[in-house]
């Protein structure tokens, strides 16, 4: 599958598109916590958001589209929030104290985002989505390797960066687990990986 099938196929400019747009997107993401994305067609969509099927592919070609601007959305709220934590980095130095709470944030943000935790699920699982992933982890590793070179921790850029492409996996991959595993010692696996984190920044 293309990349081109991943995106809209038009940008709504006007407040009803926006809606429409908005209300599909909803609708997938309430439909993807509920029967999956096997189940997911665009079909059920236009049923259960009261929509015609032009409607929709006014905006999207396909099912893949729709999830790939959900992941997009999920993924640009995430990396804003380290992004953000990240700045206090260049006043206090690393801290494992804040990864943890950046990581539970990141939980929370996933949590909370509509379908969320599904969203991440599907991004996962599904190889038309994998660019979608990574092109969102390689914009992360620039803005954090780019931070970190300015408190000097002793790496070359090429090594900084390995490490910190490291580090996001690490996260996102501890993030899945926790979010789809409610019975985990949250707490305790948000502490334990800042703590793996923090060590991969020091020599």
């Amino acid at each position: 599958m293309t990349s081109k099938r991943l995106e809209r196929r038009t940008t709504p400019l006007q407040t009803r598109a926006n809606k429409t747009v908005g209300l599909i997107l909803e609708t997938a993401a309430k439909l993807l916590e509920e029967i999956g994305f096997e189940e997911l067609t665009t079909n059920k969509i236009c049923k259960a958001a009261e929509l015609t099927p032009p409607a929709l592919y006014r905006y999207f070609p396909n099912k893949y589209a729709i999830v790939s601007e959900l992941a997009k959305q999920l993924m640009h709220l995430q990396n804003t929030a380290v992004a953000e934590s990240s700045v206090d980095m260049k006043h206090d130095g690393l801290n494992v104290d804040r990864t943890v709470r950046t990581l539970a944030g990141q939980v929370q943000i996933t949590r909370d985002f509509p379908g969320g935790v599904a969203v991440l699920k599907t991004m996962y699982a599904t190889p038309q989505l994998v660019e979608v992933r990574l092109k969102s982890h390689e914009e992360l590793t620039d803005g954090l390797t780019s931070s970190l070179m300015n408190l000097d921790l002793g790496f070359a850029e090429p090594e900084l960066r390995r490490r910190v492409r490291l580090l996001i996996e690490i996260g996102n991959s501890v993030v899945e687990m926790v979010v789809e595993n409610p019975g985990m010692d949250e707490t305790a696996m948000i502490q334990d990986t800042a703590e793996v984190m923090h060590f991969l920044l020091t020599k």
